[in-house]
């Protein structure tokens, strides 16, 4: 299988800044840090947007220091709190479109991996596929369909509700055209952000899943009308991906003092359990 890892919503700021208390250098080298540890074998890591808090240069150049310590490649996405200008300044060499988007795609054997740009730049929260990105999503669609493989698509916004109040007006702005097409050329599997919750499902058909990010977690509230953050380690999703299909696993990085026991196997299939740490003395 095609190992992927999907990071989201880093909110990076400038050195030293925090974004709602949080330190988001220290979370993603969190995330980093496992990463090189433990999945040093995946193929990418893809980094779907909001890759900065404010998307100024000093924010991108901080994030550009952390993120050039993983040891695979990776490729990234912008999000609403993005600038694509200031990006672009500091990853000149970053694959674009005809039109400039930070838009490609990357070809693993049967598997190709559509990676998107859904930054609106005139509307702090909303999403945006314009004609001409989505003129480009759908060749690259009916292209890889062509050389016989499945498409995974990765983006910063979802294109539909999932099912949260308070993010009802944040998805995609007009949605209808971009629906039309995965709805047409069913792509194997949709990624996104955006929403710091993990969420997964399939919409009309399609398999979908939402790495809740590597800065703030929001509380869920399903009607809820005011955002609640809440202090939660950074996460990160593993993909294992085939022709046949899309296994996702949400993970967190751990660390050896955080094991308390292990279990190893035995013959009568019960599990020979070891305790690792001092049990905690009843009250």
């Amino acid at each position: 299988m095609l190992k992927i890892i999907h990071v989201s919503d880093t909110h990076v700021g400038p050195v030293g800044e925090l974004v709602v208390g949080l330190d988001p250098h220290e979370r993603l080298r969190q995330v980093v840090h496992a990463i090189n540890g433990s999945h040093e074998d995946a193929a990418l890591c893809v980094i779907t947007g909001d890759l900065t808090d404010r998307g100024d240069e000093e924010s991108y150049r901080a994030f550009a220091d952390i993120v050039s310590e993983l040891k695979i490649p990776y490729r990234l996405l912008l999000g609403n709190h993005d600038n694509r200008k200031n990006f672009r300044r500091v990853f000149p060499d970053v694959p674009v479109d005809a039109f400039g988007f930070i838009q490609s795609t990357a070809d693993f054997s049967d598997i190709r991996l559509i990676f998107l740009d859904s930054l609106h730049d005139n509307h702090a929260g909303l999403g945006q596929i314009c004609n001409s990105r989505l003129e480009w999503f759908e060749g690259m669609l009916q292209d890889g369909a062509a050389t016989g493989r499945r498409s995974v698509a990765f983006i910063h916004h979802p294109p539909f509700s999932v099912g949260v109040r308070m993010f009802q007006q944040m998805i995609l702005e007009n949605p209808g055209p971009f629906l039309e097409q995965i709805t047409t050329n069913k792509p194997l599997h949709l990624a996104f952000g955006h929403l710091h919750l993990t969420t997964s499902g399939s919409w009309n058909g399609i398999p979908y899943s939402c790495n809740r990010g590597v800065a703030h977690r929001i509380a869920l509230s399903l009607e809820g009308e005011v955002t609640e953050f809440i202090e939660a380690e950074p996460t990160f999703d593993v993909m294992l991906i085939s022709s046949s299909g899309v296994l996702v696993h949400h993970t967190a990085p751990t660390t050896g003092s955080s094991v308390i026991a292990r279990e190893y196997p035995t013959a009568d299939g019960k599990g020979l359990q070891v305790m690792l740490q001092p049990k905690i003395a009843e009250a």
